[in-house]
């Protein structure tokens, strides 16, 4: 009696197991029929999405510009292309930063040729005179791809316009900041100049600077060069602090570009020397309006960025429209010192007039 119990009870238990099993498999197989068909719909809605947002494109825009430059996460290439896309906007063109959505880094000369393959309507490009830059220019010529370069030419390549602003000029204009100094005798002026540079932008600007203060009677000031690595933010802190341990520190150093400014700024305020150099730079981002608020940098020259950037759509949409463009379009440029930067803080950044 007492065996025949226990297999009632054994088969019982395993009866329940059995149920059990079958009701995990049944729950598993559910949950994975509403997973496979929730990724079903789902995909079908992304495809659906995808199409209308194409053809809302296709619909609201004419053209499709790129822009590519050195370094497309720098605040001024952001700002010039916060004005290129609003210029696109009202031009009916749609207007993007080409590479920043990828998670790999690229070359300029990669996204150029990238670019050209992909047909785009126009090429917004900060160029220089590289021999592989220049195959590039006459690939998207005959192409048929309008190319229009910004702040940084190509002489070589054909090119429909050229958007910047007089180096000679700003050349000059960094002379006379150095001039306007006299609560010191300036005897050692160094220009920083980009290492990877490959035009002759810098050169110019240069000259500009020696020639203004030769007929000033500055004859004795020594001007001399020196260059720095600034493809990215690190590059340019690491070069310059390599400078400030080796070199001779001189009375003024003139910075051409945003990074290098902001880099010199935090290097002689980490190495405690302000007061003993006067900062000439470029461009107005906070930082640097900032250092010249609190005396540590003495000017900078700001570049009218959203116009440069409406200037390379204007140039590219007209082109577009009538097959000839200005050769040469010029932006405008603002000094900022001490006496006017309360002016440029109430919109730091924006490389406009107040």
């Amino acid at each position: 009696m007492k065996k025949a119990t226990e297999k009632r009870n054994n088969r019982e238990i395993l009866g329940s197991n059995r149920a059990l099993v079958a009701g995990c498999i049944c729950s598993v197989a559910f949950i994975l029929l509403i997973t496979v068909g929730s990724m079903i719909l789902f995909r079908e809605n992304m495809m659906q999405s995808a199409e209308l947002l194409e053809q809302s494109e296709d619909e609201a825009y004419e053209a499709y510009y790129v822009m590519i430059v050195s370094d497309h996460t720098s605040e001024f290439w952001q700002s010039v292309y916060a004005g290129a896309r609003e210029e696109g906007r009202e031009k009916g063109a749609w207007v993007e930063m080409f590479g920043s959505n990828l998670s790999t880094g690229y070359s300029q000369n990669d996204l150029l040729k990238m670019a050209i393959a992909s047909g785009v309507d126009g090429i917004i490009l900060e160029a220089d005179e590289s021999m592989v830059t220049t195959g590039h220019l006459k690939e998207a010529e005959e192409r048929g791809i309008p190319v229009v370069t910004v702040l940084g030419d190509n002489s070589q390549g054909i090119r429909k316009s050229f958007v910047g602003v007089s180096n000679y000029n700003l050349g000059r204009e960094y002379g006379r900041q150095v001039l306007s100094i006299d609560d010191k005798e300036v005897a050692d002026v160094l220009v920083l100049m980009s290492a990877d540079a490959q035009d002759t932008s810098q050169n110019i600007i240069f000259s500009g600077i020696q020639e203004t203060l030769a007929e000033a009677g500055g004859a004795a000031v020594q001007v001399r060069a020196a260059a720095v690595e600034n493809k990215g933010a690190f590059d340019a802190e690491e070069s310059i602090r390599n400078l400030f341990m080796e070199e001779t520190l001189p009375d003024v150093m003139i910075c051409l570009d945003e990074i290098t400014t902001s880099c010199v700024y935090q290097a002689v305020v980490d190495y405690n020397i302000v007061g003993q150099i006067d900062i000439i730079g470029y461009y107005d981002s906070d930082v640097i309006l900032r250092a010249i608020e609190r005396n540590v940098v003495r000017s900078t020259i700001s570049i009218d960025t959203a116009e440069m950037g409406e200037y390379c759509v204007a140039a590219l949409d007209e082109y577009r429209k009538n097959g000839y463009v200005s050769e040469y379009f010029s932006v405008g440029t603002n000094l900022i010192t001490m006496e006017n930067v309360k002016a440029y803080l109430g919109g730091a950044g924006s490389g406009q007039n107040p």
